[in-house]
């Protein structure tokens, strides 16, 4: 093995499917440079490559004769414990497999790919993974194309608990948001702080992160749970439409400060979430926190998702994709889109209702 393939970032695919393997090896020719995937039949096959060389992440399929998926994370789980493994499976929707994968220490349980999409679906969750783990140790930072969009890097920061800076750039435009044990502590953009620089940074249209160390901010100026931040952000995004966010300024823009203006201050609004359920777009249970009734939840998205479809035919104004139901103590937001589904219930604290 070449010293030039010992630097490259190490994937092991393993999968009795040889069409799939060979697929797995012809999209390879359109991943980065620095990618080095190997393949594995089966389990023996697998633990000869692990002999041979470690990998950063092993992606197993959990359908495989003689020794499923499941049962192959066990025996890694004891004969290489510190091994980073993603699963596959042609049924996502199975919440039992799931469950029992997350639990073995599986760091995400996808879809198996069959289309070119799909496989740059798992590539960029593979990037993700890549740059979550190589950043914050080796210290220099990682950079990478916001294909996958930041709020996808920071959800996958905050349900890992992690502690780390994530530094934006687009253009002439610098910022940096810092999540210690998965919670967002504080945002800089320009001369921004707290969170209408997180707002502005999420409203970025495109450009570079570099995932860096942790290092304690000069102070922290936001509470909120990352799950109302991000469907904050997402909110005004929508409301202030597709081009005042990304022109935000060291300055930033008047219409989102006018709309952070006439919102009253975190302390005041005493937002707590009650509930929140994050699924792909097949419906398969990411994230939830006090979900009474997933079954019910599911369908919920579902009747949205085909509502949305309806009510978005012949519009100029193109896909629906958030509702958000307000009581004078309760907040319901859902965003439904291609890529995942995500719901949150927050509720305001006594002081802040209004009892007239």
């Amino acid at each position: 093995m070449t010293e030039e393939t010992d630097k490259r970032h190490q994937f092991l695919f393993v999968d009795d499917d040889p069409q799939f393997l060979a697929a797995v090896t012809q999209s390879k020719q359109s991943s980065k440079a620095h990618w080095a995937f190997r393949t594995a039949t089966n389990h023996l096959q697998a633990l000869e490559e692990l002999k041979a060389q470690p990998v950063e992440i092993i992606v197993l399929d959990i359908e495989m004769p003689v020794m499923d998926g499941i049962e192959f994370l066990r025996l890694l789980r004891q004969a290489h414990p510190g091994q980073r493994v993603v699963m596959l499976s042609p049924r996502v929707g199975d919440e039992a497999a799931r469950k029992t994968c997350m639990e073995l220490g599986a760091l995400s349980y996808l879809e198996k790919p069959r289309t070119p999409e799909g496989f740059q679906s798992l590539f960029a969750v593979m990037e993700t993974l890549t740059t979550t783990t190589t950043g914050p140790q080796s210290g220099s930072g990682f950079r990478g194309v916001m294909q996958v969009g930041l709020h996808d890097v920071l959800q996958m920061e905050c349900l890992g608990r992690k502690s780390s800076v994530l530094g934006v750039s687009a253009g002439t435009r610098k910022g940096q948001i810092f999540i210690k044990d998965g919670a967002i502590i504080h945002a800089e953009y320009g001369q921004l702080q707290g969170e209408i620089a997180l707002y502005g940074l999420l409203g970025l249209s495109g450009g570079e992160f570099r995932l860096l160390a942790y290092t304690e901010p000069s102070r922290r100026t936001i509470s909120d749970q990352y799950e109302f931040l991000l469907m904050e952000a997402a909110r005004l995004r929508d409301e202030g439409g597709s081009s005042s966010l990304p022109q935000i300024g060291s300055l930033g823009s008047p219409d989102l400060h006018a709309a952070l203006e006439n919102a009253p201050p975190t302390e005041a609004r005493g937002v707590r979430i009650e509930e929140t359920l994050l699924c792909s777009s097949a419906g398969e249970v990411l994230h939830q926190s006090k979900c009474e009734s997933l079954e019910a939840r599911l369908e919920l998205f579902q009747k949205l998702e085909q509502q949305m479809m309806e009510a978005s035919k012949g519009m100029p104004s193109g896909r629906f994709h958030r509702v958000s139901v307000d009581t004078i103590a309760h907040r319901l937001l859902i965003q439904i889109q291609p890529t995942y589904k995500l719901l949150v219930r927050s509720s305001l604290s006594a002081p802040t209702m209004n009892h007239e």
